[in-house]
């Protein structure tokens, strides 16, 4: 006849050792993640909207101070240079622009026709979502 084997009792720091070993990962994952964002050198602060959709953060944003700063994917830079810098850019349809809601009317439509005569057909308009 045969005899039951006796049952091991698991300790419990066995299955505590796997998660603390996935928290590590996804600590480092992030960390990692995060750093891969560039910021603006200046803040801006961009006008509300109504309704939202999603931005597509693959493309490369141009950030615009109220006084007239630009700066595209996070280097600041002079408007010359930033036309220059935009024809050199083949393939890319889409910009986005992030202007200040403090920046004069006057000076983003100027602004807008200098980066379509530079060979960018499309410009999307970042806003914040101000919802009810």
């Amino acid at each position: 006849m045969l005899l039951p084997l006796p049952q091991r009792r698991r300790d419990t720091e066995e299955n505590i050792l796997p998660l603390i070993n996935i928290v590590f990962l996804l600590l480092i994952f992030f960390m990692v993640a995060g750093a891969l964002h560039t910021r603006a050198p200046f803040e801006v602060e961009p006008p509300g909207t109504e309704h939202a959709d999603g931005s597509n953060p693959d493309n490369h944003v141009l950030a615009i101070s109220a006084d007239g700063e630009l700066a595209l994917g996070g280097d600041t830079l002079e408007r010359a240079a930033l036309t220059a810098r935009l024809r050199e850019r083949e393939g890319d349809t889409l910009l986005q622009v992030k202007a200040d809601s403090g920046l004069p009317a006057a000076e983003l439509t100027e602004l807008l026709s200098d980066i379509r005569a530079a060979g960018i057909p499309r410009i999307r308009l970042l806003t914040v979502h101000r919802g009810e």
